[in-house]
């Protein structure tokens, strides 16, 4: 008859299953702050499921930014040779919610401050604020936000026939040819920019 003392293989303490890889403790917050505290630990978190590593070190987006409304005017702003409408004309007050207008996937929207004037043709001055979703399939003539070698820029993106390129609006900066070994990875796609008024 066998012992049944000492240890059996797979007994004793389990390993920590926590997506953080350490102890964990429970904890009450704000219900409005839920999902920035969930934002803020999400770099922290083991990409056991990640697909591709240099996912794990871009920024993360609050899921459900809270409403910015602000007020504006029913009635249009003439931009051509005719004059402006009467402010008491066919005036109506509503409210417009910043994030409905510009933000179509929140999680997945991101800002970025430019430096420099390399996109000053497609309207993207120094110090512009972009608005850039990731959510949005990159293609051929898209405005990205580009990491190449560890180097972020907004550049328009071209492909064709295996060729890629990153393209400024400037003509007195070069494409940037991407050659065999470099690193390409989009971050996301430019979709408004906002100026500061000149």
């Amino acid at each position: 008859m066998g012992s049944r003392g000492g240890k059996r293989e797979g007994s004793g303490p389990k390993k920590s299953m926590s997506p953080y890889g350490e102890k964990t403790s429970v904890i009450r917050v704000p219900a409005s702050l839920k999902s920035d505290v969930l934002v803020y630990l999400e770099p922290f978190r083991k990409a056991s499921q990640q697909t591709a590593v240099e996912e794990a070190s871009f920024p993360q987006a609050i899921p459900n930014p809270r409403p910015l409304l602000r007020p504006i005017y029913s009635g249009n702003v003439t931009a051509g040779q005719s004059r402006f409408p009467s402010p008491a004309q066919d005036y109506e007050q509503k409210m417009l919610d910043l994030n409905d207008r510009f933000i179509a996937n929140p999680p997945a929207t991101f800002f970025f401050t430019v430096k420099g004037d390399s996109m000053v043709d497609a309207g993207i001055f120094d110090g512009a604020t972009l608005i850039v979703d990731r959510s949005i399939k990159p293609k051929s003539s898209s405005i990205v936000i580009a990491d190449v070698d560890g180097e972020w820029m907004v550049k328009r993106l071209y492909k064709r026939s295996g060729v890629v390129k990153l393209l400024s609006e400037n003509p007195l900066n070069a494409p940037i040819v991407l050659e065999e070994g470099q690193e390409l990875v989009i971050f996301g796609v430019v979709t408004y920019v906002i100026n500061q008024a000149r």
